[in-house]
């Protein structure tokens, strides 16, 4: 900073400092200055020198260690640590809805395909029957009522196109992609790959692996630490200090300071406040904290415990169901079999064919949702471990397979 004179001459002042936090809480900082006068004609005259300092203030009490000096640091470390893990779990909760959405529309093309299959069985009985009535050998009864089933299942052929179309609009819609854009969805049906895990493991795998308890672990020690630095807030201010001065007399030459006036000094430095309201305020606040923390991840802890156990039986739930489902399709295969021998032969009429034949299908129906159920509730069960990984273009891998078939990669 100068002033200017009105013979070309002003006054300068030159000032370096530094400072730097140290890992055991104490302070270092340096500084120099220089000032003097500026002439333009004779030259550079520091008349007043420069000096030099340097001190060095270490807290004993409150205010050291690497801990308390250094908690916005630490905490903004963390911080980022529990946002990668949080966005690790959104991409594994978006991964589920994806593959949610996208074999709920193969099932629906599954049903519509089977429905069309069933369109072309009963317009071949409404002929049929239409035919026979003509050389009389069909009462009007049954061309009525298989006329009826063709208008049914019409009706149900609109219905199926109608919610296939539906389901990939809201998937464009889901993806960010317009509705104008025109995709196929490949016919893929999930495969069964049954997994047996033990409760025992499934729970250990979880409490291990899952980022969001780490995340709720680490939180707990946040508010563990908060209180460690609230309790020693209480502490006297207690401190080393050392410092160090040297000064040198008006000289023309920056570099050639001679500094022959040095000072040293050590001491202690001790601060006694009479009042300390707002720390004993925040330590006791850090104690609420932290036990109300601690019962949220206790409660958090068991949360996941019952999760895992509801996914596993879920996960149980629906291979037993498929397992059943498999079965009602022979069944039905027989009965249709049955019937439409016995139909051939004239011993039943176009209903009983048609009630069989519709049960096939909707067995068939069925048994694709219960595998599309189970094979969700196969990466609900990974996620709720936390041995689900999801890789940047998308596709899934299990980090601890809980079998030899889990363990194979997967793509929504």
């Amino acid at each position: 900073m100068g002033i200017m004179s009105a013979f070309g001459a002003r006054e300068v002042r030159h000032v370096l400092a530094a400072s730097q936090v140290l890992p055991t809480g104490g302070t270092v900082t340096a500084s120099a200055s220089a000032e003097g006068t500026l002439d333009r004609n004779a030259g550079s005259t520091f008349g007043a020198g420069t000096n030099l300092s340097g001190t060095f203030r270490q807290p004993l009490l409150r205010g050291a260690g690497y801990e308390a000096s250094h908690e916005s640091l630490t905490q903004a470390d963390r911080d980022v640590v529990y946002a990668v893990r949080d966005f690790a779990r959104f991409r594994e909760q978006f991964l589920l809805d994806v593959t949610r959405r996208f074999y709920d529309i193969l099932s629906q093309k599954t049903v519509l395909r089977n429905t069309e299959e069933r369109h072309a069985a009963v317009e071949y009985q409404v002929r049929r029957a239409r035919a026979l009535f003509d050389i009389g050998r069909q009462d009007k009864i049954e061309v009525l009522r298989a006329e009826n089933d063709l208008l049914r299942v019409q009706n149900d052929l609109v219905n199926a196109r109608d919610s296939l179309n539906l389901s990939v609009d809201e998937f464009k819609v889901f993806l960010g992609l317009p509705t104008s854009v025109k995709f196929e969805v490949a016919d893929e049906e999930p495969r069964f790959l049954k997994v047996d895990v033990a409760l025992d493991s499934a729970v250990a795998a979880a409490l291990a692996n899952r980022f969001d308890l780490a995340n709720a672990r680490e939180q707990l020690e946040d508010v563990e630490r908060a209180l460690r630095i609230a309790k020693r807030n209480l502490l006297p201010d207690l401190s080393l200090q050392a410092t160090y001065a040297a000064s040198s007399p008006s000289s023309t030459d920056l570099l050639g300071q001679a500094y022959r006036s040095q000072s040293n000094s050590l001491g202690l430095f001790l601060e006694l406040p009479l009042q300390r309201t707002l720390e004993r305020n925040a330590f006791r606040s850090a104690q609420i904290s932290l036990e109300r923390e601690r019962r949220a991840f206790e409660e958090f802890r068991d949360g996941i415990v019952v999760e895992v156990r509801e996914t596993l039986r879920r996960l149980r739930q629906a291979a037993v169901g498929l397992e059943i489902q498999e079965n009602i399709i022979r069944v039905e295969q027989k009965r249709y079999e049955k019937a439409f021998i016995d139909f051939e032969a004239g011993r039943i009429g176009n209903r009983d064919l048609l009630e069989a034949q519709q049960s096939l299908t909707d067995a068939k129906n069925d048994r694709v949702r219960r595998v599309v159920e189970y094979e969700l509730a196969r990466i609900n069960l990974e996620r709720a471990m936390g041995t689900l990984d999801v890789e940047p273009d998308g596709t899934w891998r299990v980090r601890r397979a809980p079998s030899e078939a889990a363990s194979k990669e997967g793509r929504p």
